[in-house]
């Protein structure tokens, strides 16, 4: 599984079809840390796998909760799964909660090969597909910020610009009224 983290946030991409049709494969899931009491029934969270040695990431969502001994455990199953997880998520796997899902994203990163070439950002040894992404989420986020700015600090400009498309379009039937009549 591709993945990479930032501040405690995780950018995974969804290897398998267990969370279909929310989650497809080659999709990339955004997931932040929280605090245990805040996940519900319903949320999809992110964990390590317990009994792989490597780095395994689970992303499967939350069927149930139980408290034993004062420590919380989650029940998850994937939503295309036939069955639930056969162990409970605890708190030393749990990892954070699965906030967004973008379609696609990790096959770019893969077809591309850039999530298999990493450099040191910020102290830090990071794929460059994540940096790619990362700058094209900062992108979009700005230009919506920008629209956000001036539909908020200017709008007389907007309301200006809706009158001019009304008396072109006034226009434009005052024509085809002339030349048809």
């Amino acid at each position: 599984m591709l993945t990479a983290s930032f501040l405690g946030w995780h950018f995974d991409v969804v290897p398998t079809k267990s969370m279909e049709p929310a989650f497809s494969p080659g999709g990339m899931v955004v997931t932040r840390p929280v605090e245990l009491k805040d996940i519900e029934v319903g949320d999809a969270i992110l964990f390590r796998e317990p009994h792989i040695e490597e780095e395994a990431r689970i992303c499967h969502r939350v069927i149930d909760t139980k408290e034993i001994d004062s420590q919380l455990f989650f029940q998850t199953k994937g939503d295309a799964n036939q069955y639930p997880d056969s162990d409970p998520v605890s708190s030393q796997n749990f990892i954070g909660k699965t906030i967004s899902y973008i379609p696609n994203v990790g096959k770019i990163a893969y077809l591309s090969r850039l999530h298999e070439t990493a450099i040191i950002f910020m102290g830090r040894k990071v794929s460059l597909a994540f940096l790619f992404i990362i700058v094209i989420g900062m992108i979009i986020v700005g230009l919506e910020a920008n629209n956000i700015w001036e539909w908020i600090f200017t709008p007389h400009l907007k309301r200006r610009q809706e009158m001019l498309k009304k008396r072109k379009e006034r226009l434009a039937k005052r024509k085809r009224g002339f030349f048809t009549g």
